[in-house]
């Protein structure tokens, strides 16, 4: 609303095709069934398709209970039923379409999804498993090749995004060769014992699962952070990394000169109090 203002945020959540939501603490998933609800009244009157929601099953009866109230006219799929196992079974299914009655719910709309992602130029969505709470997930998009105006071939872009999560050696592995990683950095290093304490990532945690992709984005950052994070330009020397922001957008293009524009956050959000003792900020999130 505040970037794009009441017209363009409700062209946006008209045009929304999917919602992925890593895990079940409120700070990343409250508001999605108004989201939904407003989705619907935006397009009454009009054709509309069912918004896919990916989500841990524990969502599903919450929105369940949800719609007994007002129409939110989604599809639920498990965050489980996109893991890189789940579509390699999928893939199989295509080999043999007139088996087509015998596939599950979730089947059919794992086949939905697929013809989405597809018109969207996706060639996968996979969700990853993550070390924080119970059913926690990262997210692994790849988009297709495609060809320009020359008949050149653009390679497709994959971008890992890690939710919330401790090191996990199996996001490590998907960021090899990504893109972008975005990975969540909620402690400063020092802080470490809070980090596994929560099952949070301190910044070089997230720096170093992103040692394999082109750029890393960190994020998430703690409320003990007003304005920028801590972080150290030791951390910084390879010249891959930047943080996040509210209203931030990237372009894959810019992706080149994005780890220039830190010097000028650091400008922008100069520390305060750094004399000052540290007081412990309770994380909504694991409230």
């Amino acid at each position: 609303m505040n970037r794009f203002g009441v017209m363009g945020a409700n062209d946006i959540v008209r045009s929304l095709k999917c919602i992925w939501i890593s895990h079940m603490h409120a700070d990343h998933h409250t508001g999605l069934a108004s989201i939904l609800a407003l989705r619907c009244q935006l397009l009454k009157g009009t054709s509309q398709e069912k918004t896919f929601v990916i989500a841990p099953t524990q969502l599903k009866n919450f929105l369940d209970a949800h719609q007994c109230a007002e129409d939110l006219n989604m599809q639920f799929l498990y965050c489980g039923r996109t893991l890189d196992v789940e579509w390699e079974g999928f893939e199989s299914y295509h080999k043999e379409p007139e088996s087509l009655g015998e596939l599950t719910e979730d089947f059919k709309i794992q086949q939905k999804l697929k013809k989405m992602l597809g018109e969207v130029g996706l060639e996968a969505l996979i969700s990853v498993p993550v070390i924080h709470c119970r059913d926690a997930f990262g997210l692994v998009l790849k988009a297709v090749e495609r060809h320009n105006t020359d008949g050149k071939t653009i390679p497709g872009w994959k971008l890992v995004y890690s939710g919330d999560t401790r090191p996990c050696q199996k996001l490590k592995d998907e960021s090899k060769e990504a893109t972008v990683l975005i990975h969540e950095a909620t402690f400063e290093d020092k802080m470490v014992d809070a980090a596994i304490a929560k099952n949070h990532s301190t910044t070089k945690n997230a720096i170093e699962t992103g040692e394999g992709a082109y750029r890393v984005i960190l994020t998430h950052f703690s409320q003990r952070y007003p304005k920028i994070p801590v972080f150290y330009e030791t951390h910084m020397r390879e010249r891959k990394t930047c943080i996040a922001f509210d209203n931030m957008s990237v372009n894959i293009a810019d992706l080149p000169v994005l780890p220039k524009i830190l010097p000028q956050l650091k400008l922008l959000f100069p520390k305060e109090g750094e004399d000052e003792d540290e007081t412990e900020v309770e994380e909504f999130h694991d409230v």
